[in-house]
């Protein structure tokens, strides 16, 4: 029987962590206190949770037997905490940052986008993209941690779209529409871009971990990746009905005669859509543990 809490604490650890990323990537300096600031603390707080769980689970001890000795060794002995150690720091590191000041300048953004990015790729140094050695290993992890930082830049876009979308406060109602029609209109190249790495590395991963169509559909690593294939198609339609009709005839609303339905109807989809990327990502989650030949 799937165990819920495990796989509930890798689906926050990869939302939290690609929410942080994307959002810094995307979307032009915002109120650092109010967003950034607090998705930083969640995903530090997350990583720590995870880097408990692990550290109990591989010793079979209670959280409060692990002691300071057992901390070091499961931080500098063992991948995972390395891993964690990496990441909990790039976290740390952006804290002072985000705090100093309520807006996120361009200067401090230089810094916390990489620290952001580094936290996420870290997700890549275990699991199935770190299981290779050579050149072969190298052009795995690559291909994973290329595929984490686009997938994280989606799902941040969609977050900060979703968010221009339905916030009710700041500037007119026809204004606020201006502004995230240009946010929507200005995704459709980077989008495209990040479709393509996506596609690009989750091909190459699969078949160079010798995933195969009789894997795909007899294994049950390939009906999860089935499944979450299926969720992207609709993401995808989605995406290509956001670009084609529904952005488009918000740019007619707002020259011509002001109409409200156009902005609804994309806020529904833009839901929808995000509703359909949290699936994924859970399907991430268990996949991570699935062995993809079995």
């Amino acid at each position: 029987m799937i165990e819920l809490s495990p796989y509930a604490l890798r689906l926050a650890l990869y939302l939290a962590l690609m929410l942080l990323f994307g959002r810094m990537l995307f979307i032009r300096p915002a109120p650092a206190r109010r967003i950034f600031l607090p998705l930083a603390v969640i995903a530090l707080a997350v990583v720590l949770l995870d880097a408990a769980v692990r550290v109990t689970g591989v010793l079979g001890l209670p959280l409060a037997a692990v002691d300071q000795a057992t901390v070091a060794w499961f931080t500098t002995a063992t991948p995972v905490g390395e891993a964690a150690l990496v990441r909990a720091l790039a976290l740390l590191a952006m804290l002072p940052l985000l705090a100093a000041s309520a807006k996120v300048a361009a200067a401090r953004r230089v810094i916390l986008l990489p620290l952001s990015a580094v936290a996420l790729a870290s997700l890549a140094w275990n699991g199935h993209a770190a299981a290779g050695d050579g050149i072969r290993g190298a052009l795995r992890l690559a291909a994973g941690t290329v595929h984490l930082l686009a997938a994280g830049a989606w799902v941040g876009a969609i977050a900060a779209v979703l968010h221009l979308a339905l916030r009710t406060q700041g500037p007119s109602l026809r204004e606020r529409t201006h502004e995230l029609w240009q946010v929507a209109h200005g995704f459709a190249l980077p989008g495209t871009v990040i479709v393509a790495l996506l596609a690009m590395t989750g091909t190459y991963t699969y078949v160079d971990l010798q995933g195969s169509l009789q894997t795909l559909f007899n294994t049950a690593h390939g009906r999860w990746l089935l499944f979450k294939l299926a969720l992207v198609a609709g993401m995808l339609g989605l995406a290509a009905l956001h670009r084609w009709r529904l952005v488009p005839a918000l740019a007619t609303a707002i020259r011509g005669g002001w109409q409200f339905r156009p902005l609804r109807s994309l806020r529904h989809s833009l839901t929808f859509e995000a509703a359909l990327g949290l699936l994924v990502l859970a399907c991430v989650a268990v996949l991570g543990t699935l062995d993809p030949l079995a």
